[in-house]
């Protein structure tokens, strides 16, 4: 009996030990994660979450970023092709109103915009709402606290700009330059594609602007086009005539690989090209751009 009592306290010691290294060990990999996110994706995690439905509050304020009604909202009274030139319209929400049908509780989610009264229509009771991550598809819609968080945390910051693709304010698509300092004035309403505009100024007084959003999970997130640090810090070794031409997406004869590969990106493909005197390596971009290196240097090129 003394030998059986034995052996289960040491069965529950071992049991309370493997519990506890196991929750340090989870513990751990948590602060691990954490470490290995960059600043970027730090200040979008811990600043910004998706809103859902039954987290919106009464009086919540929502942008619209089309000319025209979004697709799913409808008047409450009224014809829907009557609203148009709704561009930087504010509609806002006033909540939910659940409606009995013949097929059972159906809700309307409710939102003004001046003396106007629309509905967005969802085919379940509130209570489902309620008890679910359930957001509406308004992609026309940005919320003004979204919008006003960004420009609050980012106006006058000086960030590095890690794309090529900016637009004057005008939303004409221009080329401008990467990895140089600029200078946010101001974060408003985007696009339905990316709902925030940063809107900024090179040094030389010039602005332009680029869309994003403060979501991970999307392509154009703002730590895919934004750096917090100087990203000429990490290579020294570059003279600085050769990275003011990677902040043009230019490359000159004697480029490293590495250097082009900083001003143009990896390329689609890479092929061998066997000569007298060795091999040849080609790079192969879909823009019909190539680069020939021979000893690890650029020797040849045609930049489209």
């Amino acid at each position: 009996m003394k030998l059986y009592n034995i052996y289960n306290i040491k069965l529950v010691g071992i049991l309370i030990l493997s519990i506890l290294l196991s929750s340090c060990s989870s513990s751990k990999m948590a602060e691990d994660e954490q470490e290995s996110l960059s600043q970027e994706k730090l200040f979008m995690q811990t600043n910004f979450k998706e809103e859902y439905l039954k987290e919106w509050k009464n009086g919540d304020k929502f942008v619209c970023v089309t000319n025209e009604l979004p697709a799913l909202l409808y008047p409450k009274n009224g014809v829907k092709d009557n609203y148009s030139n709704l561009q930087g319209a504010v509609f806002e929400y006033k909540g939910l109103e659940e409606i009995q049908t013949w097929k059972g509780y159906e809700t309307n989610i409710l939102f003004e915009m001046g003396n106007s009264h629309f509905i967005y229509k969802v085919s379940k009771p509130i209570t489902d709402i309620f008890s679910s991550n359930f957001t509406p598809l308004l992609p026309e819609f940005v919320s003004y606290n979204y919008i006003s968080k960004a420009d609050s945390l980012l106006k006058e910051r000086v960030v590095y700009i890690k794309t090529y693709n900016w637009y004057t304010t005008d939303g004409v698509e221009e080329k401008g330059r990467r990895l140089i300092p600029v200078t946010i004035q101001k974060v408003v309403a985007g696009n339905k594609i990316y709902p925030l505009s940063l809107i900024f100024k090179t040094d030389e007084g010039k602005e332009y602007m680029v869309y994003t959003t403060m979501y991970m999970s999307q392509y154009s997130a703002f730590d895919k086009l934004f750096s917090f640090t100087n990203p000429r810090d990490k290579y020294p070794q570059i003279k600085d005539s050769i990275w003011e031409q990677i902040t043009q997406a230019k490359v000159t004869l004697g480029m490293t690989k590495d250097e082009c590969s900083i001003s143009l990106g990896l390329p689609n493909e890479v092929s061998q090209i066997p000569e007298y005197s060795g091999l040849r390596e080609r790079w192969i971009y879909r823009t019909g751009t190539y680069l020939e290196f021979k000893d690890g240097l650029l020797v040849e090129f045609r930049v489209m």
